[in-house]
């Protein structure tokens, strides 16, 4: 059943779990939680959209899928876009649905820190495997690369390195270049399109337009979500928990409305971590088409551990591609007619960096200072991106950044190495976001404990990225929603 909160009066229903989030944390866990035969409420602040009408115009699908119109940032010596989806199945409607188990490296990280038992890599490889086979995961095919993604298989075997067609939850991608703006195929399997209706099919109740603004706790325990609908005049809701409140609200929201239902902790709103990335263009011969292809179909890793970096394609809508182009005037108009003939290669690095997220007169405060280390990584990611690039066969590349040629040709990759030190002088996003709520075993070092469970309060649970205790390296929505099935099941089978 779904309740569009912007048709509603008043709202005051109870139910055994509430779950706040419908994006690839939500949703898991709120399929499992139903899976019980228990009764579920899944509350979403966005709207419901109909994949029927998702098209390929970038502005729309920011003034109605994305958080703050694609306007929210990071501010620190750089102001960093924060990507984030506002809409029922959250980020995973407009992110390229990438599955990427975490590695192994990360997992021994997260057992020296005491969390062998917590988050198990056994049982998230089970899960793993599920959930690959419930959203078909695979290789992004031959047959929807495009010209842009064929071009990182060429430079990297031109060039001896490791680069593969990225997995991904696409079985059937029609190769559209939509991922951002919402796939209108349904080949990408995203919550709104598969876990969320699975769960509503066992009986889970679906309220969208619903802003969880505080968990009601009483003696000890959380007993329900109350907030606002986005109706006329912005009535007040009731969502009560007989059993449980799962926070699935993402790592800038989960703690913002923990701090607000009274949760203390020295740890809660900090430990802020985060994939920046940043992109190179390159100018081929033949057109690339960046708005023909699965928008991200392949990935190097090579330098995932010695450089902390991954290098991958990324497709967009023309409208975006020509906002990246250099220079102005009438020189700007002739890069234009040159963009089908362009690829763009980003770079994303497991950042040191920690920030903050607290509650802001305008929304979330986020804080993010990127460390001389993380510049460091960041130098060595575009130059190594600059030579696939060049060994693919660009003529040359657009580096975007201040201070540096507004053209490279073959042979001055070294520039990039050697760039400015100053986050200023790029362009950036910030995605796949972590530890906000972090998992301990003990209060004093994080926010919940190895149960998931905020400390202090046994029944208010974590599910989401949150709780990572480290940053991933690699996308992160494959290890999310491992990680919410688990916190969801362990939760069922205590309850």
């Amino acid at each position: 059943m779904r309740v569009d909160g912007a048709a509603l009066a008043a709202f005051d229903e109870v139910f055994d779990y509430v779950v706040v989030g419908s994006g690839a944390a939500g949703a898991t866990a709120a399929r499992s939680l139903a899976s019980t035969g228990r009764s579920v409420c899944i509350l979403e602040e966005g709207p419901a959209m109909d994949p029927k009408a998702f098209g390929d115009d970038a502005w729309g699908a920011f003034k109605t899928m994305f958080r703050g119109m694609n306007g929210q940032v990071a501010r620190g010596r750089a102001f960093i876009p924060v990507i984030q989806g506002r809409t029922l199945g959250g980020s995973t409607v407009i992110n390229s649905a990438i599955a990427w188990r975490v590695p192994d490296d990360v997992l021994a990280e997260w057992e020296t820190l005491g969390l062998g038992d917590a988050l198990p890599p056994k049982e998230l490889h089970r899960y793993w495997d599920e959930i690959e086979k419930d959203l078909d995961a695979a290789p992004t095919p031959e047959e929807a690369w495009g010209g842009f993604n064929t071009l990182m298989r060429d430079g990297a075997r031109k060039l001896g390195v490791s680069a593969a067609p990225t997995r991904r939850y696409a079985s059937g991608c029609k190769a559209t270049g939509q991922c951002l703006t919402g796939c209108p195929s349904g080949a990408k399997r995203s919550m709104l399109t598969t876990y969320l209706p699975q769960a509503e099919a066992k009986g889970a109740v679906i309220v969208t337009g619903a802003e969880a603004r505080r968990v009601l706790v009483k003696d000890g325990r959380a007993v329900g979500v109350e907030g606002l609908l986005s109706a006329p005049g912005r009535p007040a809701f009731r969502a009560m928990a007989r059993r449980a409140v799962v926070v699935a609200a993402s790592a800038i929201q989960s703690p913002l409305l923990l701090e607000r239902s009274g949760v203390r902790s020295a740890h809660l709103g900090e430990h802020f971590m985060a994939h920046p990335g940043t992109p190179l263009t390159g100018l081929f011969d033949a057109p690339a088409d960046l708005w023909r292809g699965a928008t991200q179909g392949f990935d190097s890793v090579h330098h995932r551990r010695d450089w902390r970096v991954k290098v991958e394609t990324i497709g967009l809508p023309p409208e975006i591609v020509f906002a990246r182009l250099p220079g102005a005037g009438r020189r700007w108009k002739e890069k234009m007619a040159l963009a089908r003939r362009t690829a763009i290669f980003a770079v994303q690095t497991r950042a040191w960096a920690e920030g903050s997220v607290r509650e802001g007169p305008f929304g979330a405060d986020i804080r993010y200072d990127l460390t001389r280390r993380d510049m460091m990584q960041i130098r060595r990611g575009l130059r190594f991106s600059a030579e696939l690039l060049f060994a693919a066969g660009a003529r040359e590349v657009w580096p975007g950044i201040y201070g540096l040629p507004e053209s490279l040709k073959p042979g001055e990759e070294r520039l990039l190495d050697a760039g400015p030190d100053d986050p200023r002088c790029y362009s950036w996003i910030l995605s796949h976001l972590f530890g906000t709520a972090r998992m301990a075993a003990r209060p004093g070092a994080g926010v919940v404990g190895a149960d998931f469970a905020v400390h202090g309060v046994p029944n208010l649970v974590v599910a989401d990225s949150s709780v990572f205790p480290t940053n991933l390296g690699v996308n992160p929505q494959h290890a999310i929603m491992a990680v919410a099935r688990l916190c969801a099941e362990r939760l069922a089978e205590r309850a």
